[in-house]
């Protein structure tokens, strides 16, 4: 069994004396988001050998990885040393997959900055790149040694990042707990904090940590994704993760009506709950249908024509259901 070493700090200093013993005991490397450093110049003090990475999900790639494998191989990076990584869900998908790969493996400790990176994307050993066929289509399975969250980081962020990372902490209450759900909806965005990240890091481990390569119950945690991830790539990425994620939920909702006879009343709280973040709660796809095909095609979760879709019975009773390309199609773009 697998799950994420999760430590939790209530403020950035504690979170600081923490570090301190991991730098001298550690850490070899340190990666950096720039906007992260700046907004947080306290950082500099956890050692003098960090680097700054400026880093977008369009450029979550092998170029972007490649430079972090030079910028190791020069500071001579041992498969004994530790890296770790300070920012985002991007940095740390990058990062993550430069550590896991690299002389076959680095120690790896992450501090995610965004609310999305603290209930989700820190989590569960995924590492992926991006590539012409579609989000996160080469990765690697490696569970970082430590995740350190500090909800001080929350502060800085836009209003518009804490919105996206409501969706992926919405999501861990629909797939177990219809309490963490109505919490959310009764959430003011400038109040997040650190019970309600606790809770969906839970439901996380809790799935991961007797399916760890993603063979049955782990799917669960793509709910909202298979469309999510379609909408980005045809987006190029104007619309972030999050929110397309909440479009994609939406749409899995509505189906559920239709296959699992969920009540109306989900979807039309959920969409009440979008429009209140004042995010999409639809997307007109440009590409044509060919085109979104082979990227469903490309879907990790495909196999034999058929793509594993998630849907809900209820609220904490999620369900696989096997979709024909087409009809996936047919339900979620042109319906």
């Amino acid at each position: 069994m697998q799950e994420s070493n999760v430590k939790y700090f209530k403020n950035l200093n504690e979170l600081l004396i923490y570090c301190d013993k991991l730098t001298d005991d550690k850490i070899s490397r340190i990666y950096i988001d720039k906007q992260v450093l700046f907004k947080f110049p306290q950082l500099k003090k956890l050692s003098e050998n960090y680097k700054e990475i400026e880093i977008i999900e369009e450029k979550k790639n092998l170029d972007t990885v490649s430079k972090i494998w030079e910028d190791m191989f020069e500071k001579s990076i041992q498969r004994s040393s530790t890296v770790l990584c300070i920012g985002g869900g991007v940095l740390s998908d990058a990062v993550g997959f430069a550590s896991s790969t690299y002389k076959r493996g680095t120690g790896l400790v992450i501090i995610p900055t965004t609310l999305l990176s603290m209930v989700d994307a820190a989590h569960g050993g995924k590492n992926g790149i991006n590539t012409t066929h579609g989000k996160n289509q080469i990765g690697t399975f490696m569970m970082p040694d430590q995740v350190l969250i500090c909800p001080e980081f929350l502060g800085e962020l836009p209003d518009k990042q804490i919105k996206n990372g409501l969706i992926e902490l919405i999501k861990a209450g629909f797939l177990k707990s219809p309490e963490l759900v109505q919490q959310v909806y009764e959430t003011d965005i400038s109040k997040v904090n650190i019970e309600l990240i606790k809770a969906a890091i839970d439901i996380k481990n809790e799935i991961i940590k007797n399916d760890f390569k993603e063979s049955s119950e782990r799917m669960y945690l793509n709910f909202g994704h298979t469309i999510g991830h379609l909408i980005e790539i045809d987006s190029k990425h104007s619309i972030p993760h999050g929110e397309a994620v909440g479009i994609g939920i939406l749409k899995a909702l509505k189906i559920s009506e239709k296959m699992c006879n969920l009540d109306i009343n989900v979807s039309d709280n959920f969409e009440n709950f979008l429009k209140k973040l004042d995010l999409n709660i639809d997307y007109k796809f440009s590409g044509n249908p060919e085109q979104l095909k082979e990227l469903l095609f490309n879907d990790k979760k495909f196999s034999k024509d058929v793509v594993k879709y998630v849907l809900l019975k209820n609220i904490g009773n999620p369900v696989l259901v096997d979709f024909n390309l087409d009809d996936l199609l047919n339900e979620v773009t042109y319906a």
